[in-house]
């Protein structure tokens, strides 16, 4: 399977959160409702796909009850926030992130992360 992402809205360099690593940034300046698809690997919730990317477990989104995405892409590298400017919109087993308001050009994008993802990282 190969995974190519190509969205030129967006880019990724230093997160301005301390310790965060990277982030992603808006290239060009977006406008509330805009979506920038999470692409991944989706697999069963606990099956063997699962329990092997168990490394990997707080950065999985749940889509349904049943599946789990693995992020390969820009969605990614989304940062947490308690005041985020995107949300998770899900569309069947599709997840995007939509722009809660107008985004400038090279704003660091943020979603608010599941209570299990901001216990794993430290953030509670």
């Amino acid at each position: 399977m190969l995974v190519n992402e190509e969205d030129d809205r967006f880019y990724v360099a230093n997160s301005t959160l301390p310790g965060a690593g990277s982030g992603l940034f808006t290239k060009v300046p977006l406008r509330k409702g805009d979506r920038l698809e999470v692409v991944g690997v989706i697999v069963r919730r606990d099956s063997v796909a699962d329990r092997c990317t168990h490394f990997c477990d707080h950065h999985k989104f749940r889509i349904g009850e049943s599946q789990l995405l693995i992020p390969l892409g820009f969605g990614a590298v989304v940062n947490h926030s308690p005041t985020p400017n995107l949300q998770k919109v899900f569309e069947g087993d599709r997840l995007y992130l939509e722009a809660l308001r107008d985004l400038p050009a090279d704003e660091e994008v943020f979603f608010t992360y599941t209570p299990y993802a901001q216990e794993a990282f430290g953030l509670r």
